[in-house]
């Protein structure tokens, strides 16, 4: 009973996936792609984890029998991605292909199984194509109640009969040694300049570095020019601000040399007001 339960659970989760048979199931995905397109046969994926008790108990009932693999070598083109206890006794490559398989489809249960077909596009969710995962509970419990490869292998065909086969990618035609020659000798096109920048959008700083444009404050500053260079900028910006400076130290000076001036001028005309003295007879 406790068996039949695990087989039941299994089934549903693994979306009726075909368990390993020695010689007749494939490890590299490209290779198993071209077999599909070749023999126009859609793709069972498989992604497990051998050490499993149940795959081992689902090869044993159905995916070994002969009923099952008949139908399989004619009408199915079988993929293993597997997920061994000792992943790392893996070659790298196939470790890294079935890590990188199971992210592009999404895979977070072990064992899980899909219908592919030969671009690798999902062809059947059998989950989704009973209904619900009750309605295919069911279903696999009426399968497993009597002569389960047989009853499977009709199961399974209701879907792969349906099956169109995707057609190949068109290769673009290489172009002939004369084509080829004749391309050679067309002129290189030179990019088009770009137009320099117009005296508007100078003047709202996207022009060139020696624009003087007032800030909010009335300081004159040198807008960066973001397609020139960096040091130059900060030369021609340094001078501008030494120009501001001496700037700045002549207006004060002639402010001071004014204010002189006017106190010169104001003690001369104090002088001139005060009235003189007679002299002394």
């Amino acid at each position: 009973m406790k068996f039949f339960f695990a087989l039941c659970c299994f089934l549903t989760t693994a979306l009726l996936a075909p368990a390993l048979s020695a010689g007749e199931w494939f490890t590299d995905f490209e290779k198993a792609k071209a077999e599909s397109l070749k023999t126009k046969r859609p793709i069972y994926i498989l992604f497990t984890n051998s050490d499993a008790a149940a795959d081992r108990s689902l090869e044993r009932t159905i995916f070994s029998q002969r009923r099952f693999q008949e139908y399989a070598e004619k009408k199915l083109v079988l993929m293993k991605v597997d997920f061994p206890v000792a992943v790392h006794l893996q070659p790298k490559s196939l470790s890294q292909q079935n890590s990188e398989l199971r992210t592009k489809y999404g895979i977070t249960i072990l064992p899980t199984a899909l219908l592919l077909d030969a671009n690798g596009g999902i062809y059947i969710d059998f989950i989704k194509a009973d209904g619900s995962a009750e309605k295919h509970r069911r279903k696999i419990n009426e399968i497993m109640d009597f002569d389960p490869p047989k009853r499977y292998s009709e199961y399974l065909d209701g879907f792969v009969k349906k099956y169109t086969p995707p057609k190949p990618e068109a290769k673009k035609a290489e172009a002939k040694p004369e084509e080829k020659k004749a391309e050679a000798k067309k002129p290189v096109k030179k990019p088009a300049q770009k137009p320099d920048k117009k005296p508007a959008e100078k003047a709202q700083g996207t022009g060139s570095a020696d624009t003087n444009i007032p800030d909010e404050n009335g300081i004159l500053r040198i807008p960066i020019n973001p397609e020139g260079d960096f040091q130059e900028w900060l030369k021609s910006y340094q001078a501008e601000e030494a120009k501001e400076e001496a700037r700045e130290a002549e207006e004060a000076k002639e402010i001071v040399e004014e204010a002189k001036e006017a106190i010169e001028e104001a003690e001369a005309a104090e002088k001139d007001a005060k009235p003189q003295a007679s002299p002394e007879k």
